[in-house]
């Protein structure tokens, strides 16, 4: 059933092939149509009088030939177009006579437009096609074009031809001299039908004769390697016939075809045929006399097909068979194989060049020129592995022989076979290179291999040749892949000045030279390379900062690698950045950004405890020193390079950076100096960026540079984002409990109250300097609305100064859930709350700020609400009594001294 499924899919698969090459060859004709009738209307309005048309005619019946999707001695199916000549020309319109092909009417329902075509300008080059576009060219007119059928079939009857054999070998039917006589005479006849039709049928006759040829292939090796009929030597005598009677008909009619179905039936053969029991060296001196005819045949065609065929079945079987049954005993017989393939095929590369027209000579098969090498050594890797120096002898050899054979091609044909030149001298190269690790140990493998890349790339610049660059880039990668082989995290009791740092120096040093190189000549690369440098640049520092980082890991204890770590990348950014002054080399400029964004980092992660100490610790003050002085240095000279938002960005960062490790030093110098209760090291946190933003004015009318150059972002944002901390940590200070030990605590006299007062002038002193600003940004505000913005604030601090109050002088634990159970603190913010709504209700009154007063009403209504539903719960105790006498009192004194103030109007009435 699987086999009708398969059977009938393939018909429906020939038929849909058939249907669409009919179609093509129809739109063809009706290209060619529409061309005639274009050039016949031009000639007709060159020739002719200007006519008027008195009526349209009666339509004209052309009769078009369509080919069916066969051969060219294939019968003809006719079909018929009705065409109508144009209508009567407007007086606007072009007079003449036109052929309107609007009418044209054929079996077939779709048309489409005639194919653009394009043509190539005088002294182009077309570019050759690629293996990929071939191939697919290649299976298209397999199904499309010639004779389907026939084709389909040749490949059939060679495959069941070749399991005719098995079976029959396998049920004995009848005598095996018998069946493979009748085989060979088989395909006998079917390339002497081939013969005879060559002249008439060219296609289907080349079809048969390639299908004959295969079928003698099979028949033959199968004689002599199965059966033992005939004599090995007499079958290869007779195999060496077929190579060069295939080789010959096939260049005597100039068909690929057969010479591609020769080529495959006979590569196909010992597969078809194998028992897996045979001699290797008889297998390997078949495929030789196969690839000895494609020589001869490559001698004089650039058959890139039928070298592709020899090419995969030579090096895919026999890779096979090595991965499968190969054994260090049979290198003496395998190995004299392996060199005349690579020989062989290395001879068809060069006639592949030799042999292209003249306006492609030179062309390179890539497929071959660069397979050859790679599949070479990868099976020269398996025979010798286990050799000593096996490897290094094969890789100079194979080197060696590249370079002679472009030094060669240089002296006669230097301008023709320039790209061939370039691949074999980059194989020489590389194999060269190669020897070098497989001869010696990895650490001077990678240094070896990253000088010579970077020189490399230098040459490749130089003389403008992209193979030499790419080369010189991929020696880099090998490098630092020796490199990492080699690599062990023992520590070297000599500091910089050993093997481990020098070698990534070394890779280090080649990537950044190769940046610079490929950046100095970048007007003579290619489209594609354009970012390159970068990449190369990238590559180096990457390895640099590694080389540093694993150093300082090896050779200094913990405490200590943090901040040199700091110094190191500091350093190296003013370094990049002298570099960039001197070799105007612009793109190295731009790491240094980075060095903030690190500096941040560190702050970060020893704040949270993965480093150890606080920022100035050991030797942290001079590192920080030197990781600001870089930055500034950076920010400084890198003005006019990096981007101007960028820039501002960088200073608002570094200075609010300075601020926070100042800030961080102070607290724990505080904390060193009172050892105490933690609230001396929290005012610490606050005091420097306070004692800054009272400074910022000063600093900015001393300073030219930063803070009048940038003087937006020294005036408005860094301020800003100071005093957006600042209250953050004044919220957070709500949560301590001021104890000031070893001090005792005084209400306001503490040192946080003392801190969060100091922390409100500063910001209040920065509001109010911007006042106008602010009143000039929201027009229709007042000024009395503006400044009410840190009433908030203040009413909290003065509720948690009386709850800090509550805790020291009546023992109450310093929470919530302790303060809300406790009478006294409710009474306390009773009285607080009152006073605020009197004085708030007094001032507003006096200065006739009606909006001021409700805002001290809306206070004075929670309190009493407060009374109602939180302190009448506890009525009958002495706090609570007082709770509600104090503020009765209050609420009367704000009735008389500051009732609610008359409007505007009533104001300004009599």
């Amino acid at each position: 059933m699987y086999r009708s499924g398969f059977l009938f899919g393939a018909a429906i698969g020939i038929g849909l092939a058939a249907i669409l090459s009919m179609r093509k060859k129809i739109r063809d004709l009706e290209t060619r149509l529409s061309d005639i009738s274009t050039r016949l209307a031009g000639k007709t309005e060159a020739t002719k009088p200007i006519e008027p048309s008195p009526a349209p005619p009666a339509p004209v019946s052309i009769s078009v030939a369509h080919p069916r999707a066969g051969s060219e001695d294939d019968s003809r199916a006719m079909q018929t177009a009705t065409v109508d000549k144009a209508p009567p020309a407007t007086p606007d319109s072009d007079l003449g006579l036109r052929l309107d092909l609007s009418e044209v009417e054929l079996d077939e329902t779709e048309t489409t437009a005639p194919a653009e075509t394009t043509e190539t300008g005088p002294g182009k080059i077309p570019s050759p096609p690629s293996l990929t576009d071939e191939v697919f060219e290649r299976i298209s007119g397999f199904f499309t074009g010639g004779n389907l059928l026939v084709r389909v079939g040749i490949v059939i009857l060679l495959f069941g031809f070749g399991f005719l054999v098995k079976y029959a070998a396998a049920r004995n039917y009848l005598p095996i001299e018998v069946r493979l006589a009748f085989a060979f005479l088989g395909g006998v006849g079917l390339l002497a039908i081939g013969w005879r039709l060559k002249e008439h049928r060219k296609g289907y006759a080349v079809t048969l004769q390639g299908g004959g040829v295969g079928i003698m292939y099979l028949t033959l090796f199968a004689a002599a390697r199965l059966y033992h009929i005939i004599p090995i030597p007499l079958s290869f005598l007779l195999m060496v016939a077929l190579v060069f009677l295939s080789a010959a008909m096939a260049m005597m009619q100039n068909a690929l075809g057969l010479a591609f179905f020769g080529a495959v039936g006979g590569f196909m053969a010992p597969v078809l045929s194998s028992t897996g029991t045979g001699s290797h060296v008889v297998l390997f001196s078949y495929y030789a006399l196969l690839n000895a005819g494609i020589v001869g045949i490559a001698w004089f065609k650039s058959w890139r097909i039928l070298n592709l065929v020899g090419f995969f079945f030579t090096f895919g079987i026999g890779s096979t068979w090595g991965i499968q049954y190969y054994r260090p005993a049979y290198f003496s017989t395998t190995e004299p194989f392996v060199i005349l393939f690579f020989i062989f095929y290395l001879t068809i590369s060069i006639l592949f060049a030799m042999r292209q027209p003249p306006r492609l000579k030179g062309y390179v098969d890539g497929t071959l020129v660069f397979g050859l090498p790679v599949i070479t050594m990868t099976i020269q890797w398996a025979l010798v592995r286990d050799t000593a120096y096996g490897l290094a002898f094969s890789a100079l050899a194979i080197g060696l022989v590249y370079v002679i054979l472009a030094s060669i091609l240089w002296k006669k044909r230097p301008e023709s076979f320039r790209a061939l030149v370039e691949a074999f001298l980059a194989f020489g190269v590389v194999f060269g290179s190669v020897a070098i690790p497989l001869a010696v140990d990895a650490q001077w493998t990678s240094a070896a291999w990253g000088l010579e890349g970077a020189a490399l790339v230098w040459i490749g610049v130089k003389q403008r040749r992209w193979m030499a660059r790419g080369f010189g880039i991929l020696l880099q990668i090998g490098a630092a892949v020796s490199y990492g082989q080699a690599m062990q995290y023992v520590p070297d009791p000599v500091p910089v000045l050993n093997r481990y740092f020098i070698g990534a120096f070394i890779i280090a040093g080649a990537g950044l030279l190769s940046g610079y190189f490929l950046y100095a000549g970048r007007d003579r690369l290619h489209r594609y390379e354009k970012n390159v440098d970068r990449v190369a640049l990238t590559w180096g520092l990457l390895w640099w900062f590694a080389a540093g980082l694993m150093e300082i890991e090896r050779q200094l204890p913990y405490r200590h690698e943090t901040h040199a770590l700091l110094t190191f990348i500091a350093l190296s950014c003013a370094a990049m950045g002298i570099v960039c002054n001197r070799l105007k080399w612009r793109d190295i400029g731009f790491p240094p950004m980075g060095l903030l964004p690190v500096a941040t980092l560190v702050s970060l992660f020893s704040l949270m405890g993965f480093f150890l100490g606080h920022p100035f610790s050991g030797w942290g003050a001079a590192a920080w020193v030197t990781v600001f002085f870089a930055i500034y240095r950076g920010l400084h000279r890198f003005e006019n390079i990096w981007p101007g938002r960028v820039v501002r960005v960088w200073h608002i960062w570094t200075f609010c950076l300075a601020i926070f490790l100042l800030s961080w030093e102070l607290s724990w110098v505080v904390h060193r100096l009172v050892a105490g209760a933690e609230v001396w090291e929290f005012t610490g946190w606050a005091l420097m960026p306070a004692v800054t933003l009272l400074l910022l004015n000063t600093l900015k009318r001393r300073l030219e540079w930063p803070f009048k150059r940038f003087s937006v972002e020294f005036d408005i944002w860094v301020p800003g984002i100071l005093s957006a901390g600042l209250i953050m940590w004044g919220v957070a200070g709500l949560g301590q409990s001021g104890d000031p030990a070893p001090l005792g605590f005084l209400p306001l006299l503490n040192p946080l109250d003392i801190v969060q007062v100091f922390v409100f002038i500063a910001i209040l002193q920065w509001v109010l300097s911007k006042k106008d600003m602010v009143l000039e940004k929201f027009k229709s505000a007042e000024t009395t609305a503006v400044m009410i913005i840190p009433a908030p604030a203040i009413f909290l601090w003065l509720n948690a100064v009386v709850a800090r109050t509550v805790h020291h002088f009546w023992g109450i634990r310093y929470d919530m859930d302790a303060l809300n159970h406790s009478i006294i603190f409710h009474t306390s913010i009773s009285v607080l709350w009152g006073t605020i709504a009197l004085g708030i209700m007094v001032w507003a009154h006096r200065r006739l700020k009606r909006a001021v007063w409700f805002a001290g009403a809306v206070l004075l209504a929670l309190e009493v609400v407060k009374l109602f539903v939180v302190d009448l719960s506890g009525s009958g105790s002495i706090s609570r009594i007082i709770s509600f006498l104090a503020v009765g009192g209050l609420i009367l004194i704000i009735g008389f001294f500051s009732p609610l103030p008359p409007t505007a109007e009533k104001e300004q009435s009599p």
